[in-house]
């Protein structure tokens, strides 16, 4: 039988892909591969001759202590722990998720002469797993809300024939202001309810508009939320591109995302502040050709901003910096930018406002222009 010299062993335990620490009886690092370094972000050289309370960040005095412990039950009972799971947080600032367990080592004569320390990364495991988890609650949420859209939308027909019968009696031009505005807002949940049922069979009701249907959209937005903007002395400015030009959308959906955003604004402004809305035409992303272009929508508001830490988390269902939020805004107006091939983008600093973006491709000119 063939012997494998030290030489190919030790290239076998560097590439393992786990990490290898060997310990003498004082706990003390002897040895430790090449996937332990790039792990734990420390040296070899400041690891070796010392033990894990020596060598390891001040990261968490009670992960330590139970590393340390399951080191030495090992070393006193000659037997392989347990897996022992734990965070670690490196000295550059990575979090991440290891599970660990202890192998006696023994000589020729069966004599305990080191531990050994076999350690797992699972931190894309459990960010796996976060995804999954996340990805089936949303999934329930769905089939929640297509259960709720096909109940609410017959009582919702009903309601507005109802007042539709009312209507003729009110003369007072303000009384039937109010009830355009009632009218106009039943429409909108009927649509809303309906795109939720058409959700649910994939079919999206994208239709040609000119890029002026903005300014329509947002004066509707305006009607449904005077009141928020005036109870916070909140400014809205425009600035809206005129071109005949035109794009495929979901006009109701595309109310429904900016009605997120402008919400989501509304709530970062505690009093006082401006909402600057600005639509132009530019490219659908540095990348792309001349000729593929889109309609930008941006929203900025003089709130205050984003948290760097949550940056990354804003279009997460379910996940909300405000007490009471649900976590569905953004992640939804991400759901109705995919049915239009469009996307979002959202930026800002903490204290400096926010920016979100949405950008939904436009049809080529017309040959005659």
């Amino acid at each position: 039988m063939q012997v494998i010299d030290d030489h190919v062993s030790e290239r076998i335990i560097h590439n393992l892909g786990t990490v290898v620490i060997l310990h003498d009886l004082q706990l003390r690092a002897v040895f430790v591969n090449e996937v332990f370094e790039s792990v734990f972000e420390i040296k070899k050289e400041e690891a070796l001759g010392r033990s894990p309370m020596e060598f390891l960040p001040e990261f968490d005095s009670k992960h330590k202590k139970a590393i340390v412990s399951r080191l030495r039950r090992t070393s006193e009972s000659g037997e392989e722990s347990c897996p022992h799971e734990f965070t670690y947080v490196s000295p550059n600032g990575v979090y991440r998720y290891l599970s660990a367990k202890s192998i006696p080592i023994f000589d020729v004569n069966n004599r305990l002469t080191h531990v050994m320390s076999v350690i797992n990364d699972l931190t894309h495991q459990k960010e796996l797993e976060r995804i999954n988890v996340t990805a089936a609650k949303f999934s329930s949420f769905r089939d929640m809300a297509y259960t709720l859209a096909h109940e609410v939308s017959n009582p919702l027909t009903g309601i507005k024939l109802g007042l539709a019968t009312l209507y003729d009696s009110l003369q007072l031009p303000e009384n039937i202001q109010v009830l355009d505005n009632v009218m106009k807002d039943l429409e909108r949940i009927k649509k809303t309810v309906n795109s939720i049922l058409r959700s649910r069979r994939g079919l999206p009701n994208l239709k040609k508009e000119n890029i002026a249907v903005l300014e329509d959209i947002l004066k509707d937005i305006m009607a449904n939320l005077t009141r928020q903007i005036a109870n916070k002395s909140i400014a809205v400015n425009y600035n809206l591109a005129l071109d005949d030009r035109y794009v495929f959308i979901d006009r109701d959906e595309i109310y429904q995302a900016l009605l997120n955003i402008f919400l989501n604004s509304i709530d970062a402004i505690t009093e006082e502040g401006a909402i600057t809305v600005t639509t132009f035409i530019g490219p659908y992303d540095p990348n792309a050709p001349a000729s593929c272009q889109s309609l930008w929508i941006r929203v900025e508001d003089t709130g205050h901003g984003l948290d760097p830490e949550m940056g990354g988390y804003v279009f997460t269902p379910y996940f909300s910096s405000k007490p009471k939020g649900t976590g569905l805004g953004l992640s939804i107006c991400r759901e109705i930018l995919k049915a239009h091939n469009g996307k979002i983008e959202v930026r800002g600093e903490a204290g400096r406002g926010a920016i979100v973006e949405i950008g939904i491709p436009m049809l080529p000119p017309s040959p005659d222009r």
